[in-house]
């Protein structure tokens, strides 16, 4: 019986303008009724989360967030943060540094700022910031030691820029961090051997819940880990095949309330 329902956000549960349809909203709201803790993983930062869970509307302390790739895993009840991984300050040296030579910007999250390293954001940081609910500020290095912890890092450009730049610079990242293309204008920068799925486990643990018992429904590469590590993986149906092979089984679009589907048919039907 599922116990805990890991949801990733863009691609799987907002539909494609980005909002939370009626069908997948009342299944969220069921499976909380039914005492199934209901989790967001996503890589979003808080300011992106805490909207949808405001609309949402649960009613109950059964809900929590993953938020920032597995950075920081938050209870939404009150927002406390409990547990987290975040870059050292030698890491933030070192990207510092690597931005002196490279074109995309570099931005960086505390848990409420969306911050650009040491450039004044550029009209994709905004327009970035913008759906996650903020606005990008731009911080020096020093500024930004003093704002630690700083969970994640994630280069922003087009993607042709994220093409070259991954081209030339992800084997060496890979070896000092995890590292992720989640979208054709992000490459994500995370402590190393920290991703969704590490984010999930702690909080799985930490509510006594086994690996058996968790659903996870994701899209996306960075939802990989997360997929693999649940007892149930669902890929949606809009999940490109190589996160759909991977999955256990797979629902409907993010357009056709993949989520709702999953829940209803994974979830509700075998609660007792």
């Amino acid at each position: 019986m599922i116990q805990l329902i890991a949801i990733d956000l863009d691609g799987t549960l907002l539909s494609p303008d980005k909002t939370i349809s009626p069908a997948n909203k009342q299944a969220l709201l069921d499976a909380e009724a039914a005492g199934v803790h209901v989790v967001i993983c996503t890589g979003r930062p808080l300011s992106g989360v805490r909207p949808i869970f405001e609309e949402i509307g649960f009613k109950s302390d059964h809900s929590y967030s993953v938020i920032n790739n597995g950075c920081t895993t938050v209870k939404s009840l009150d927002w406390s943060v409990i547990s987290y991984d975040a870059l050292s300050e030698e890491d933030l040296v070192y990207l510092d540094q690597l931005t002196q030579e490279i074109h995309p910007q570099l931005s960086l999250f505390d848990l409420n700022r969306y911050i650009i390293l040491n450039q004044e954001p550029s009209e994709i940081a905004k327009m970035d910031a913008g759906i996650v609910s903020t606005v990008p500020v731009p911080l020096g290095l020093e500024e930004v030691l003093e704002a630690q912890p700083i969970f994640q890092g994630m280069f922003i450009d087009q993607k042709e820029q994220i093409d070259a730049f991954q081209d030339t610079y992800e084997e060496a990242l890979t070896q000092r961090f995890h590292t992720i293309r989640s979208q054709p204008i992000l490459f994500e920068i995370l402590p190393k051997d920290v991703n969704k799925a590490t984010g999930l486990k702690a909080l799985a643990d930490h509510l006594g819940i086994p690996r058996e018992q968790v659903m996870a429904i994701g899209d996306e590469n960075n939802d990989i880990e997360m997929i693999e590590y649940a007892g149930l993986g669902v890929a949606m149906g809009n999940a490109a095949n190589h996160i759909k092979e991977l999955a256990d089984v797979t629902t409907t679009t993010n357009a056709e309330d993949g989520v709702a589907t999953a829940i209803r048919r994974y979830v509700l039907t075998n609660q007792n």
